[in-house]
């Protein structure tokens, strides 16, 4: 095999290996959910992200272009790789849906093929565009969904009730907007200039920084001390976490708008813009916190400064995790609270979950938090740590399923889990609780272990992954036979 094609296939092939679970085990437990496909969205974006933004993040992007080799000849490499993953993505999803078929019909199969199209067309185009892979990515998802949100309202606006219409229009706007994105990107590598300059993975435009960042900058400077500039300097790693609570407030504010004339569209614009936002923002807020330092080789000097190793950690996770909260679980809860009214019928509003329920929220938020932040105590830059957390979860989602089922033969105990749950709701949180604690201590004790150790060894982080995932399971058991226990099944 050439050796360009190895080094990119070797490039490739943790992001290969880390997105594969993702594919699977959704696939298999959620069949029917369409869960599948989403993952399938995220490995083929993720890889595609890759390919161009882990250049541009070890700043070996010069040495690429400088080589004596044609960028057609770079480019055609680069983009023969990236395909063989997507088509192996594919075609593992497609082998899961054929044994656990879920009735998917000709319109399904249309949405396999356009997922990793937009993404092998789209993706390198914005990360070059951008000179970032997380942002290229965020833009490959963005201007696909803005264009079928478009489609939609034209329809709508036009009064054609044909769905059939409306996909065949969508369909046809998504296959010219790959064919131009995929043009304009191979141009912009022919025409690429590079600059050899520490790049972060995760920034605000220079512009933006400027109007955004400037007033909190002036304020703060009343603040001093050693610990008041550590909180400063985590406030200042977490002002992407900011940008996008402030581009999900203008997503729902624009689904507010279009409550009265596009009611159906409206609801779908909120409702994906808090999934995917609750779902994004803890494993930002979480990995950038520790991950983006060791991008810049930043994170051996910082523990040389006076205030301790465990002073530095508790400023870091005091400004995460209370950004986490607020961000990504408070401001969500706000929105919620008011789309709820728009939508639903008037007196059918939802009522206030109990203590232990909100208790339960955010023991959860933390936890999701958390496992980025462990995933970013050894990672080299925030794209590995938030993949290798979405690894974690996968496969922790997997141990929980199968818990549920080992805990009826293990603990003699036939409860249909699945079905209709004989438990009342009021032992479940409680118990639940004492679960999420669990876990929340065991993620942020590795993460602290981790956190002044650099180099760690492969064996090292093979048992913590052996370990937390066996911890996760009996986590999971303990919390259904305790359930079992509580109702009276022993």
């Amino acid at each position: 095999m050439n050796a360009r094609l190895i080094k990119e296939t070797r490039a490739l092939l943790p992001v290969f290996a880390c997105t594969l679970p993702l594919i699977v085990v959704p696939s298999l437990i959620w069949p029917s959910e369409g869960f599948g496909y989403f993952a399938l969205g995220v490995a083929c974006v993720l890889m595609a992200g890759s390919t161009f933004g882990t250049e541009f993040q070890h700043r070996t992007i010069s040495l690429l272009l400088s080589q004596p080799i044609p960028r057609s000849a770079i480019w055609r490499e680069k983009m023969i790789i990236l395909g063989a993953g997507m088509v192996t993505s594919l075609a593992v999803l497609v082998v899961c849906l054929v044994v656990s078929p879920p009735g998917n019909g000709h319109q399904d199969w249309v949405v396999l093929a356009l997922i990793p199209l937009c993404a092998f067309c789209g993706t390198p185009f914005w990360t070059l565009q951008m000179r970032q892979g997380l942002g290229g990515m965020v833009a490959a998802v963005g201007f696909p969904s803005a264009v079928m949100a478009v489609c939609a309202l034209v329809n709508e606006q036009l009064g054609i009730n044909n769905e059939a219409a409306l996909v065949t229009a969508i369909i046809t706007f998504l296959l010219i907007y790959c064919a131009v994105v995929g043009w304009l990107g191979y141009a912009k590598f022919k025409q690429l200039e590079a600059v050899d300059m520490p790049s972060r993975e995760l920034s605000l435009p220079g512009g933006l920084e400027a109007i955004l960042v400037a007033p909190l900058t002036r304020v703060s400077s009343r603040f001093r001390g050693p610990v008041a500039t550590l909180l400063k300097k985590e406030f200042r790693l977490q002002q992407i976490s900011f940008l996008l609570a402030g581009v999900f407030v203008l997503i729902a504010l624009g689904g507010f708008c279009l409550t009265k004339s596009h009611r159906e569209v409206a609801a779908g614009t909120v409702g994906g813009d808090l999934f995917l936002y609750a779902l994004i923002l803890p494993l930002i807020a979480g990995a950038i916190s520790v991950a983006e330092e060791r991008g810049w080789g930043m994170a051996e000097w910082q523990l040389t400064l006076p205030p301790s190793t465990r002073t530095q950690w508790s400023a870091k996770m005091a400004v995460t995790l209370t950004t986490s909260l607020v961000l990504g679980l408070l401001l969500p809860a706000v929105v919620f609270m008011l789309a709820d009214p728009l939508f639903n019928r008037p007196g059918s509003g939802t009522s206030f979950p109990p203590a232990f329920a909100i208790l339960c929220w955010i023991l959860g938020q933390l936890v999701l938090t958390s496992v980025a932040v462990y995933t970013a105590s050894f990672a080299k830059n925030t794209l590995q740590a938030i993949l290798a957390a979405l690894v974690i979860l996968a496969a922790g989602g997997g141990l929980v399923w199968f818990a549920i089922y080992s805990t009826q033969y293990i603990a003699f105990a036939p409860v249909q889990w699945m079905g209709q749950p004989r438990v009342d709701k009021w032992l479940i949180l409680p118990v639940l609780s004492i679960a999420l604690i669990s876990a929340l201590c065991l993620f942020q004790w590795l993460a602290w272990s981790n956190f002044p150790r650099y180099g760690l060894r492969i064996t090292r982080l093979i048992g913590q992954f052996a370990v937390t995932l066996l911890v996760v399971w009996l986590i999971a058991w303990f919390f259904f036979s305790a359930l079992i226990f509580l109702n009276g099944g022993f």
